[in-house]
């Protein structure tokens, strides 16, 4: 799917988690003489089983073409003897922008969210999920599961209205401007379990990561 296909399509649960995965961290990949914005699921080497991630990947495949809307949207692999779209364990989702600038594939994409934040909780919950689904990494010492997310306070606060309209409450790390380090959204521990009940993780993976966690916080 071109990224100016992307802007007149219908909304549905599979385009909402799709934006999940790409909006929060701008990534882009020149693949066989094509540009590509990418929402990636990663995971280091060694902390997912090959059984998670194909069944991760089945159920993203199977959620985006369960739509019509969504169905032309390409799911890759991260890394075969051909081609790397990122270094981690996992797959991603891969929308073309070839000769499309980064100003307007960005204007699209916050347009299409801006559609979510005031679309109905189902949709409101997948683009969510996305956002966590794909990079979320568990802080062990403060106890919050976290994004990484550009330094862009506009889009920021776009997502951050989207996951507090659903209940879960965050706490924001905003670095300063010339730090190395991305700003993160961080789910806090007190609305972990309203997060993981209500909205939840296709990852299974981070799903018993956090699990684990609860077992031994609570």
């Amino acid at each position: 799917m071109n990224i100016n296909e992307l802007k007149n399509i219908k909304m549905t649960p599979s385009l909402a988690y799709i934006l999940g995965l790409i909006f929060p961290l701008y990534k882009e990949k020149r693949l066989n003489a094509h540009d590509y914005i990418i929402g990636s699921v990663n995971h280091n080497a060694g902390k997912v089983t090959q059984n998670e991630l194909d069944s991760h990947y089945k159920t993203i495949y199977e959620l985006i073409h369960k739509y019509n809307e969504t169905k032309n949207i390409t799911l890759m692999t991260n890394k075969t003897a051909n081609y790397t779209i990122s270094p981690k364990e996992g797959f991603s989702v891969l929308i073309e922008t070839t000769n499309v600038s980064e100003e307007k594939t960005m204007d699209i994409l916050y347009s299409k969210v801006k559609e979510i934040k005031t679309a109905n909780k189902e949709i409101r919950t997948e683009f969510v999920k996305g956002c966590f689904d794909g990079r979320s990494s568990w802080d062990t010492t403060a106890h919050f599961l976290s994004i990484d997310v550009d330094r862009n306070y506009e889009r920021q606060d776009l997502i951050i209205e989207i996951i507090e309209s659903l209940g879960i409450h965050l706490n924001v790390n905003r670095r300063d401007k010339n730090h190395k380090k991305n700003d993160q959204l961080r789910i806090k521990y007190t609305s972990l379990h309203y997060f993981m009940s209500n909205i939840g993780l296709y990852s299974e993976c981070r799903t018993k990561i956090i699990e684990k966690a609860f077992m031994q916080i609570d």
